[in-house]
């Protein structure tokens, strides 16, 4: 359909980096750019503001969301909660029967990572690379629930464009932390596994404190 096909336009702008923060942009002159009609990309516009990904201004247009305070402190006991109970039971997994398929994936995730030059590397690819690696801490329980709960706009942020404002994360200090993260699951330490997760979690929380109160 065409609102689908509006929508993955529109998603791709915004990872790519064509659609900034603080800026606003018309309805009609993105439909122009995307050669369509206004209605399929007002659907997608609508859908997308659904996820928290923009935000409508009346008679002006639409800008990306920024999140606010609550939504980040919202994320953050999400990443807490969620990913560091995962990243326990994987840490007793792998004490009690060694390898399994999620911390192989993870394994290969940080692996690829290391394998990228971190100042040159796409920023659409580095970042698949650390959605990845979160969706896989998540996926590892094998609770639908769980996932389901991911995938909605209160679960895990998936929105590569809060990556690049003007205080972008560092990309040595991401793969620092998910290097821990797979080492003390590997240690089998439930309690390290806990803390790595932590760790990775204040690092991001830090960072989008800064951006909504810059906003």
């Amino acid at each position: 359909m065409l609102k689908d096909s509006a929508y993955l336009s529109l998603i791709k702008m915004i990872d790519d980096g064509k659609i900034k923060y603080g800026e606003i942009y018309s309805l009609n002159v993105i439909a122009g750019e995307l050669n369509m009609s206004r209605t399929p990309v007002r659907d997608a516009i609508q859908r997308l503001c659904d996820e928290n990904r923009i935000d409508l201004l009346p008679s002006r247009g639409f800008c990306l969301h920024v999140m606010t305070e609550e939504e980040v402190r919202q994320l953050y006991h999400f990443s807490s909660a969620i990913e560091g109970y995962c990243a326990v039971c994987l840490a007793k997994q792998y004490k009690l029967e060694g390898q399994n398929r999620y911390i192989e994936q993870l394994r290969d995730l940080v692996s690829e990572m290391e394998r990228c030059d971190l100042d040159t590397v796409s920023f659409g690819s580095f970042y698949a690379l650390d959605n990845q690696f979160h969706d896989t801490l998540i996926k590892s329980l094998e609770d639908p629930y769980l996932n389901a709960l991911s995938q909605s706009k209160r679960g895990f942020y998936d929105h590569p464009e809060l990556h690049l404002t003007e205080i972008p994360l560092d990309r040595t200090s991401i793969l620092s932390c998910h290097k821990q993260i797979l080492a003390a699951i590997l240690s089998g330490d439930p309690s390290a596994a806990y803390q790595a997760v932590l760790e990775h979690a204040d690092l991001v929380y830090e960072n989008y404190q800064k951006q909504s109160q810059r906003d």
